[in-house]
């Protein structure tokens, strides 16, 4: 079960990464072909619901096209 902490972490973070792949102008189907996960993989991590794995984040900042910092800090 995820805290408080963890929750509040996980959709800023699903935030930042809808916010970045919006920017990039990719649909959800097209990020999760680009990143090799599933479409509905990505839906979870905007919204916030499940907490990526290094090979996922390293798959996500590849297919936007930024590093890691990019996608993790919130800015």
């Amino acid at each position: 079960m995820k805290d408080a902490q963890e929750d509040k972490i996980l959709k800023e973070f699903g935030k930042n990464l809808e916010k970045l792949r919006i920017a990039k102008k990719l649909s959800t189907r097209e990020f999760a072909y680009l990143a090799d996960i599933s479409h509905s993989s990505v839906g979870r991590l905007e919204a916030g619901e499940t907490n990526p794995s290094m090979t996922t984040l390293l798959k996500l900042a590849e297919a936007l096209a930024v590093d890691l910092n990019t996608l993790v800090l919130k800015k």
